[in-house]
């Protein structure tokens, strides 16, 4: 016989074979030992979570006439539960990403007049139905508003945002979740037990991390990493399998960035390069390694968090300890924004070096004397800006002040300025200034009167005298280029020193 995917052959056939939904499963199983099935099921979530599996396992059951005496399990030998596919005349399967015309929807509503041949019910079941037209879910509203006492529906999607709100409303809806690591990670391990597969606990954890919580993308990768050795599977198979960068040389690179070693920086990178390794999925591995660090740092259950072999947790241990948790944070923050900017990156290896150089010559903190001579740059560089307002403050952070603002506002009983402020954005730019973007409409409203209560408000939270002028921009991409040149419409005034 030819060999059969491991995702195929231990899909699950029984309630009890599901993983990581007990909340669905229980009440499902609940509603066939009541008969209390109802005529429409949404099963919405993320990809191989158990969506279709469990569709059609309650499509079975609700038609066996055993489930009951199974705890609401189909028992596998009744003429129902034994016919697969279109054997199955009461159970119909549909892809509405290859049939989602209004046409198909018709030949549904008609079909579906016609009673069940051996069961209780005829079960539709409707994989990805956010595929279907307007039309078509149009055709099915009156339909599932009244269907016949012997129809049941079941669909599947993984969009729910795209189902009309009339679908939804008339579907009892469940959300399948993520599965924890811990539960899938158990999953690998009882396959590989079942295969005769030798392997070590830190590989079935890389394998379950990796599958991110969906059940069929971890078996998958179990599935990869099988033959990838005759011997025992261990942690470093499975990396290799994963295409991920070795610990090693990943730890490597963390320590010259963190203790801002610049040559040691590009000359890893280069090493890196050369032996193949893919940009994007290095600055990615780089990240991860980055909130490993982090976790190590901040969480005291951490080794259990990780779920890492020994070795590697110990030097995850040494390196936190040469830095900060701000300069961590800062390096995640930077990584992961340069994984979209790879996207569309001309020289990706140059992009990357870029950022790591600046994550090396940051502390993760506002720098006060580069940001006194950024103000004193700004202050003598006049410039123009055109379109939105801007209001620039010297503050540690952004968002403090923005909550601030609001709340004085209310104390003022003031509506119109604070409903203005609510749709400010508040963001520091790179020498850690403020910045405050307020939307074009509100420019004219932000004048004379308003623009002095503005400026008391922020004054007053910042526990400083703050004077600005209010100037305009044609769009928030051109904010950074044009800060360059904001020049004169800047000013602050330092608070006397308290003796």
């Amino acid at each position: 016989m030819s060999y059969v995917a491991l995702y195929r052959k231990y899909r699950p056939q029984t309630f009890d074979d599901v993983i990581g939904q007990d909340h669905i499963i229980t009440t499902l199983r609940n509603q066939i030992l009541h008969d209390k099935a109802s005529h429409a099921y949404l099963f919405t979530g993320t990809r191989g979570t158990g969506k279709t599996s469990t569709a059609k396992i309650f499509a079975r059951a609700v038609n066996c006439p055993h489930a009951k005496e199974n705890n609401g399990n189909p028992c596998g030998t009744c003429p129902v539960c034994m016919q697969k596919g279109d054997a199955n005349l009461d159970i119909v399967e549909m892809d509405a990403a290859s049939n989602n015309g209004v046409d198909y929807a018709r030949d549904i509503r008609e079909k579906v007049q016609y009673p069940p041949v051996n069961g209780k019910y005829k079960v539709y079941i409707i994989d990805e139905v956010h595929m279907l037209s307007v039309g078509a879910f149009n055709a099915l509203l009156k339909t599932l508003e009244e269907p016949p006492k012997h129809a049941l529906f079941i669909l599947c999607t993984t969009e729910v945002h795209k189902i009309p709100q009339t679908i939804l409303s008339r579907c009892m809806r469940f959300d399948f979740r993520l599965v924890p690591t811990a539960t899938l990670a158990s999953h690998v391990a009882a396959i590989y037990d079942k295969e005769g597969k030798s392997y070590t606990p830190e590989a079935v954890n890389a394998i379950a991390q990796a599958g991110e919580g969906s059940v069929r993308d971890t078996v998958s990768i179990a599935d990869r990493c099988f033959s990838v050795t005759e011997g025992q599977l261990t942690y470093e198979s499975v990396m290799s399998v994963l295409g991920v960068s070795s610990t090693q040389s990943i730890g490597t690179l963390a320590g010259h960035v963190l203790t801002n070693d610049a040559p040691n920086i590009l000359a890893e990178v280069d090493r890196l390069v050369n032996e193949g390794k893919d940009v994007a999925r290095l600055s990615k591995d780089l990240a991860v390694y980055m909130r490993q660090l982090l976790t190590v740092k901040l969480c005291s259950g951490a080794k259990e968090m990780l779920m890492l072999p020994s070795d590697n947790f110990q030097a995850l241990a040494d390196l936190s300890k040469q830095t900060t948790d701000k300069k961590l944070l800062y390096a995640m923050e930077v990584l992961v924004s340069l994984e979209s900017q790879l996207r569309y990156a001309l020289s990706p290896r140059i992009t990357l070096e870029a950022a790591l150089l600046r994550i090396a010559t940051s502390t993760g903190e506002v720098d006060a004397e580069g940001l006194d001579r950024r103000l004193a740059r700004l202050e003598q560089q006049p410039g123009n800006l055109n379109a939105g307002s801007l209001l620039i403050v010297d503050r540690t952070n952004a968002q403090s002040i923005w909550r601030g603002v609001k709340v004085e506002l209310d104390k003022a009983n003031m509506p119109l300025l604070r409903g203005i402020w609510e749709e400010a954005k508040v963001r520091f730019d790179d020498a850690g200034a403020l910045v405050v973007m307020v939307e074009k409409g509100s420019y004219l409203l932000l004048t004379n009167n308003f623009k002095t209560d503005i400026q008391r408000f922020v004054a007053k939270v910042c526990d400083r005298k703050v004077t600005f002028e209010l100037v305009e921009r044609v769009n928030e991409q051109d904010v950074n280029r044009q800060l360059e040149n904001l020049g004169s419409n800047v000013k602050f005034e330092e608070p006397e020193r308290r003796q």
